[in-house]
């Protein structure tokens, strides 16, 4: 694994503690590290960024979660540089650069 992070994670009814926490530990490379009330630190473990970020929303998805906040994240990105590094960014954005911005379309999921 070359991606670590921790999030803190605030539930919408502290009942829910054991229950939520139970659930993250079944996630894979996902571990509860602490617990109390209605907040979890859980520790993330992925290979690189995109599964980072998948195991993010899924946490986010949880039944009985408020909230997931990123609290530390290390990232080795040189998987990440290298694919970038391999796309043809600068034609890609020369194309942009050259649409009608009525063509461009948002596809994310900005939370904010």
């Amino acid at each position: 694994m070359n991606n670590i992070s921790s999030v803190v994670i605030t539930l919408m009814n502290p009942n829910l503690c054991e229950e939520v926490a139970t659930k993250i530990d079944e996630i894979l490379n996902c571990e509860v590290a602490a617990k109390e009330n209605d907040k979890i630190v859980a520790i993330i473990e992925s290979a690189d960024l995109d599964g980072e970020l998948t195991t993010f929303r899924m946490l986010e998805q949880l039944e009985g979660v408020s909230t997931v906040a990123m609290i530390y994240s290390y990232q080795d990105l040189e998987g990440d540089i290298s694919k970038a590094n391999s796309n043809d960014i600068g034609s890609i954005v020369r194309k942009i650069d050259e649409m009608d911005v009525k063509d461009i379309k948002y596809n994310g999921n900005p939370n904010i």
